[in-house]
């Protein structure tokens, strides 16, 4: 078989052919040079990545678009529950900062509203509701003791929302305006607006009123129902009660040793018979007996509910050598 042919030394040389003056673009063009021309191959393979780049972007936006629309109805039926018909009502409890700060007068400011319906507890730990159904919303609020940190940071566990309550006598000047008292009412809203804005960048999460009239009090009602809410992991994994009544019925053998009756609204997960329930302060016991009687704080009385677990529920703990049970 005869071999490939060899070119000798004498085989023609030809110079490589030269386009013009447009060479010099494509050369900066093949090696990816700015102000170059790009060839129909490598710019099939820039759209191409350019396509999958943007399949990759829509596909992440529609995963991102589904795992919203899973969310929002969650979302949108947490929010309503609070406060509505068919859950507990809006706990705000009052931290009065100090000894002179004007709680009563906030709350009597809360306690006019024209298109509220005031329910005074009738337990020790006094309070009362709001019910208010031009805006399908009921709020519960709480005072606690000035001074008694224990008793603030029980009531904080369970509430929804905390308010805190200073009178702008008292304290220390930490932000003076000069000159805001002489602007005009229309220039004094806009500064105050601009201060606020101030505020909540040094003070982010915390949301200042003032409480001087009827019509500020409704602007805060309205801004409690609509506030977002924050999750807490000890309190949404379990479930939990602000007692509103509580009865302690002894037994026949020792004036020790009897039944608790509680009565308040679950929050949190649901609430089971057969498990424990903490006693803040006393420890834990078994219930007895769980019951569930109607709202007497609903929004619309003439209307029969059925039984929810939100509703109102009446605890019967009874303890015998440390065990306790509840209705």
């Amino acid at each position: 078989m005869a071999g490939a042919h060899r070119a000798g030394p004498l085989k023609q040389q030809n110079k490589a052919h030269k386009g013009g003056r447009h060479h010099r673009a494509a050369r900066r063009g093949a090696a990816g040079e700015p102000g170059g021309r790009e060839g129909p191959g490598r710019a099939r393979s820039r759209l191409s990545r350019l396509f999958q780049l943007r399949y990759r972007a829509d596909q992440g936006f529609l995963a991102l678009g589904f795992t919203l629309l899973e969310l929002c109805p969650q979302v949108l039926a947490e929010k309503r529950s609070l406060g509505s018909r068919d859950g507990p009502p809006h706990l705000v409890v009052v931290v009065p900062l100090h000894g002179r700060a004007a709680a009563h007068d906030a709350l009597r400011l809360l306690q006019s509203q024209d298109s509220a319906v005031l329910r005074v507890d009738e337990g020790k730990a006094g309070g009362f509701a709001l019910l208010c159904p031009q805006l399908k919303q009921r709020w519960r609020f709480v005072t606690a003791q000035t001074g008694d940190l224990h008793a603030v940071l029980d009531l904080a566990k369970v509430a929804d929302s905390l308010l805190f309550i200073l009178d702008p006598a008292d304290g220390w000047d930490t932000l003076a305006v000069p000159g805001g008292t002489d602007l005009p009412p229309k220039k004094r809203i806009d500064a105050k607006k601009k201060l606020s804005k101030v505020i909540e960048k040094r003070f982010p999460e915390a949301k200042l009123f003032s409480l001087n009239t009827e019509q500020e009090s409704s602007l805060l009602l309205r801004h409690l129902a609509t506030q977002k809410q924050r999750h807490l992991a000890f309190r949404d994994r379990r479930a939990h009660l602000l007692a509103y009544t509580a009865e302690f019925v002894p037994s026949q053998e020792s004036d020790q040793v009897g039944t608790l009756k509680v009565s308040g609204f679950v929050r949190g997960q649901t609430l089971d018979v057969n498990g424990l329930v903490h006693i803040v302060g006393h420890g834990d016991f078994q219930m007895s007996q769980l019951d569930a009687p109607p709202d007497p704080l609903s929004l619309n009385p003439r209307v029969v509910k059925g039984r929810k677990k939100t509703q109102d529920m009446d605890v019967q703990v009874c303890g015998s050598s440390g065990l306790c049970r509840a209705p």
